[in-house]
């Protein structure tokens, strides 16, 4: 139960990341689009007018990368927090069940002792209390 909750949380916290990685490519991506937009615009302009314009963008995109950028490192703080979890719920998860299979083992083993005591009482009260000789 531990190790499948465990398991649930890294991939919510997977996932988590996977979409911080597409936001930032795709912010990646705008902002190359934009600055190839803005240098095609100004071909005929001052460039020093386009550059004025695209300032803010450029501003915004830098405080959006690094907001990005930070909540991501949390993210893969936080997945190796959940990884080192999930690996010691694993191993307990194991340990759990070899212990189990262990336990029905000498159960399975006991419960053969039983058997063959109760077959050769029976042996025994077939043949009349009589043994017979060991063969050589």
């Amino acid at each position: 139960m531990v190790f499948e909750a465990e398991l649930m949380q890294l991939r919510r916290v997977a996932a988590r990341e996977r979409q911080l990685r597409l936001s930032l490519e795709a912010l990646e991506r705008r902002a190359s689009e934009r600055f190839l937009q803005s240098v095609d615009k100004a071909e005929g302009e001052d460039l020093a007018y386009a550059e004025g314009q695209d300032r803010a963008w450029r501003d915004w995109i830098s405080v959006r990368r690094s907001n990005l950028q930070a909540e991501l490192a949390t993210i893969l703080a936080e997945k190796s927090d959940r990884m080192a979890a999930l690996s010691q719920s694993l191993g307990r998860k194991d340990i759990a069940g070899r212990m189990h299979r262990s336990s029905l083992s000498e159960e399975r083993r006991a419960a053969l002792a039983r058997d063959l005591a109760n077959l050769q009482e029976l042996a025994v009260l077939l043949n009349g209390g009589k043994r017979k000789p060991p063969l050589q």
